[in-house]
Formats: structure tokens, C-alpha cells, sequence
């Protein structure tokens, strides 16, 4: 197959949706398929891929500590020749602005199917336009409906994705698809008990301290506000007990003040943003991993802990269901300050957390990316065999 993907997120960018689309090119690649992504321009970043095509673009408007870009159209027809010179039978859109739309117009002219993906809950994003008093979530998901309007037929990463998209399109089809990491790349090397304990001292961790990790972008969004406050207590009780919030973001210099005021500076640990290859190695010196979060579609970073032996604290929602299971690997709060009851719990009974550690990294054999990128070529082959015909979905 020669199959196109549009996105605005890629290389040099460094986040999640990036991890799922570069592990998606070269899984396909390695199975003998020829994947061509277009995608934004970066400054001073040389593309040196011929099966990269960049368009022009500006840096999004997310807050301070993004990188993110988003792509705009100068040259429909230069898109469709060049898909037309590669001889590109699907396409796949992993954006709903404007390089979005030139997937999909591609496809049209070119009469091929368009598949997409969201990976992000757009309508949790809206404070960043006018502290949210311009688009109303209503008129969120008005947008993003209207730009699913001649999709054939969607991936819902996780399920609640798929009841998203059953909410807003039922018209359109879609199949479950989960994200999927592959664990021989992100840990990359053994990391030895020295080098643990290196890094505990680099952070100050003490060999017998509780460590709870957090690792996304540090935003509203991702409510890694309401967790810090949540924590606090908990901090503050217990001098053993750390918090590492992994990521760059917005509210990060905000939250490093409050640590401060609250007298928990030396407990709650701010690394900034860190390449995607070490991250592992932060998991190595947690204890749980935690997150507040009601935004997500389904998180690579709960894949990766569990992959590193973590259990997961989060809270309910129906993008966790497949990763997290209630009383084996970890729990689904349903409310703040049962999150806090959690952790709590996890922290002081070590043969509950070694337990749910181990069922942690179990688990995570069902999210690797060789089973991801088998379930996308069965799901490409099926939409390019039923096109333009009736899709079923699942």
C-alpha cells in the first residue's frame, strides 16, 4: 500500500501524537509499505526524508512551553500531484486545521478514502483563546464535526473516542485502535541500580522516599493544577514523599511559586521538558504514576509507565478504561480527593504496589506498536478493499 498521512504534529516536535505517527511511518515502512507525511515546516530544521512533504506554518497559540505548529495550504494542486505521482491509495488525517482539510480535498479529487484520527479533546482547549469566552464547547465540537463531514470512516484511539465520535457523527464509522509504544526503542538501554541512583541524587530523592510521577504537558488542561493542590497534604504530612512532574507547559513557573509558598520546594520536583529516549529512566525512580486529568484520548505516557512497572492512580474516565484495571494495576478515582486516597494507600502498602506493578507491565504487552501498526494494515487494507462502498466499522 502507498498511504498518505496529514499531520501538524512531527519531527523535531517532540510529544505523544508525534511517538504514535513516527512508530505508525515506520512500522508500515518495515512491512514494505510506503508512507508519505505531510506535515508543517519547522524553523531552522532541514527535512532530508523524500517521503516527507513540508508546508508552511505557525507556531499554535497553547501557552507558553509549546512547540506545537499548524500547518496551512498555498498549493492544493501541488498536494495532489504529488500524491498522484506517488500513487497513494488512503489517506490519513491526524489534524482538523487546515492540513486536515487538504487531506481530505486530496482525497476527493483523487477519489481515494480519508480515515482519521483525533488525538486531542480540542473542546478542553478552548481557555487558550480568550480565557475561553470566545468558542463555547458547543461550538468546539460544531468544528470539529463539521470537519469530520466526508470522512469515511475513523480510528477512536480509545473508547471513549469511539462514544465521542458515536455522540457527534453516528453517520460515520469507526474501529478501536490503541495507541501502541514500542518498548525496545523507549527503553532504549539497561538502566543499572547505579544509575538510579544517580538520578535519586540528582534529585534529591532519598533510597527509602515515595515518589509520585506525572509526565505531560504542564496545563490546565491536564488539570496538573488541581493534582498539585491535591498533593499537597499529603506532602506535607509525610517529608518522605516526592512529587516529579515531568514536561514543560504553561502553568509550570506558576505551580514552582506555590511549591514555594508552600514550604514543599524540596518535595515536588519541576524537570522541565526531557527527550522522549529518557524519560524512561524518571519512571525508573517513581513510585505510582499519577494524573488528574479528564482531557485525554488515551495518553502514551500511561502506556510507558506501565511498561516501566508502574502502577497507575488516575482519574475515571472512560480514555483509561483499557490501561488502567480497578484493584490489579491501579484505580479509577471518582473524585479528587479519592484520587488522594489512593495514592495514599499505594504509598504505604508495598506489596499491594509491587503486585499492581508487576500486573502494570503485563498489561502494557496488550499497547506494544507491532500490535498497533498489525491492527492499522488490517484496518487500512479493509477500508481500501470496501471503498467506496460501505464501511461497517466495529
Amino acid at each position: 500500500m502507498n498511504i498518505a498521512i496529514f499531520t501538524d504534529c512531527f519531527v523535531p516536535t517532540k510529544n505523544g501524537v508525534v511517538t504514535s505517527i513516527t512508530q505508525l511511518q515506520e512500522g508500515l515502512e518495515a512491512k514494505g509499505h510506503k508512507v508519505y507525511v505531510i506535515t508543517v515546516d519547522v524553523p531552522n530544521y532541514e527535512e532530508k526524508s523524500k517521503h516527507v512533504y513540508r508546508l508552511p506554518s505557525f507556531k499554535a497559540a497553547l501557552g507558553k512551553g509549546t512547540e506545537q505548529r499548524v500547518g496551512y495550504m498555498i498549493n492544493q494542486g501541488a498536494i495532489n500531484r504529488f500524491l498522484k505521482k506517488k500513487m497513494v491509495s488512503i489517506i490519513h488525517t491526524h489534524t482538523e486545521f487546515p492540513l486536515g482539510y487538504t487531506g481530505k480535498k486530496a482525497a476527493g479529487k483523487l477519489g481515494i478514502p480519508c480515515v482519521h484520527t483525533t488525538h486531542t479533546m480540542w473542546e478542553e482547549y478552548r481557555h487558550y483563546i480568550l480565557n475561553g469566552k470566545l468558542i463555547t464547547k458547543n461550538m468546539a465540537r460544531k468544528i470539529i464535526s463539521n470537519y469530520l463531514k466526508g470522512i469515511y470512516a475513523i480510528v477512536a484511539p480509545s473508547i471513549k473516542a469511539k462514544k465521542y465520535y458515536a455522540d457527534l457523527t453516528p453517520e460515520i464509522p469507526s474501529v478501536v485502535i490503541n495507541n501502541g509504544i514500542d518498548m525496545v526503542k523507549f527503553k532504549s538501554s539497561v538502566i543499572t541500580e547505579s544509575e538510579i541512583s544517580q538520578l535519586r541524587r540528582e534529585f534529591n530523592i532519598q533510597p527509602d522516599d515515595k515518589t509520585m510521577i506525572f509526565v505531560g504537558r504542564i496545563g490546565k488542561e491536564k488539570r496538573v493544577d488541581i493534582l498539585f493542590e491535591q498533593m499537597v497534604n499529603i506532602l506535607k504530612k509525610n517529608k518522605s514523599y516526592k512529587m516529579l512532574l515531568v514536561g514543560d507547559g504553561p502553568i509550570l513557573e506558576t505551580l514552582s511559586a506555590k511549591a514555594e509558598d508552600y514550604n514543599i520546594k524540596e518535595q515536588v520536583i519541576f524537570t522541565g521538558f526531557v527527550n522522549w529516549e529518557l524519560v524512561f529512566r524518571l519512571y525508573s525512580i517513581a513510585s505510582v504514576f499519577v494524573t488528574a486529568s479528564l482531557s485525554e484520548v488515551q495518553p502514551m505516557t500511561l502506556i510507558e509507565a506501565a511498561m516501566c512497572n508502574l502502577p497507575l492512580i488516575v482519574r475515571k474516565d472512560d480514555s483509561y478504561l483499557d490501561l488502567v484495571k480497578p484493584d490489579y494495576n491501579g484505580y479509577l478515582a471518582d473524585s479528587d480527593e479519592e484520587l488522594v486516597k489512593f495514592v495514599e494507600e499505594l504509598l504505604t502498602d508495598d506489596e499491594k504496589r509491587a503486585r499492581f506493578a508487576e500486573n502494570s507491565f503485563t498489561l502494557s504487552q496488550n499497547f506494544t506498536a507491532d500490535i498497533h501498526v498489525g491492527k492499522m494494515e488490517k484496518f487500512y487494507e479493509k477500508i481500501i478493499q470496501t471503498y467506496p462502498g460501505k464501511f461497517k466499522g466495529e
